[in-house]
Formats: structure tokens, sequence, C-alpha cells
């Protein structure tokens, strides 16, 4: 499947870029972390997991496969979450930022994937 082929709602291509890009977004402010402090390298086991799991979601998502908007609550909801504690438990203010706007990224993820041209997309005339 070609991108430029790929004629869909902008809420979906919204949803898949965010679940990936907010994943990478971690990925890079963890190895920041890692390599400007003396942080241990198991500090990038949860945004290498934000990625995997955001990447399997959008795939799912460009495939079609309608188990995969369950799958999106799912990680949207955990990582929303987990950056709105990272928020509240920050003590700089940058990474309490990085944080919120994460957080606010997910959680308007998580919007995208219930909206009414995802369904629609995913499911068809069942929608």
């Amino acid at each position: 499947m070609k991108l430029k082929s790929w004629q869909v709602a902008v809420e979906v291509k919204t949803a898949t870029v965010l679940l990936v890009g907010l994943g990478l977004a971690y990925l890079v402010l963890g190895i920041v972390i890692v390599t400007t402090s003396e942080a241990s390298p198991r500090t990038l086991l949860l945004p290498v997991a934000s990625v995997i799991f955001g990447g399997l979601v959008a795939g799912g998502l460009a495939l079609r496969m309608p188990s995969s908007r369950f799958f999106g609550f799912a990680v949207a909801a955990l990582f929303g979450l987990l950056h709105a504690f990272l928020l509240l438990a920050g003590a700089v203010l940058w990474f309490k930022l990085f944080s919120a706007v994460l957080a606010v990224g997910y959680i308007y993820t998580w919007v995208l994937l219930n909206s009414g041209p995802m369904r629609r997309y995913l499911l068809g005339d069942a929608a």
C-alpha cells in the first residue's frame, strides 16, 4: 500500500501519526536523559515499549483491523495515565511540560479512536 494512495479521513491519519510520534518523542526524551545523566539504560524500556505498542496499533489501523481500535484504547489510556503521573511527579519544569504535552496527545488519540470517521473506516456500514 502506497502512502500517497491512502485515502482515509483526517482523524484516522492523525491517530496513526500520534500513536507513533508520541512514542518516538518519549524515546527521544529517554535517550536524552540516559546520555546526559547517570541514568540506567533500563530507563529506555518504557519509551521503547510505547514505540512498539504505538507502532502495532498504527499498523493495525492502516490494515483496517477493527481489533486494533480496542488495543489502541488500552495503549492510549495506559500511556496517557503514565504521562499524567509523570507530570505530577516531575521536578524539572521542562520535563513537566513535556509530560503534559504527551498526556494531552494520548488523550486526544483516545478521542480520535472513538470518532465516527474512525468507526466508519474500520467497521464500514456496521458503524
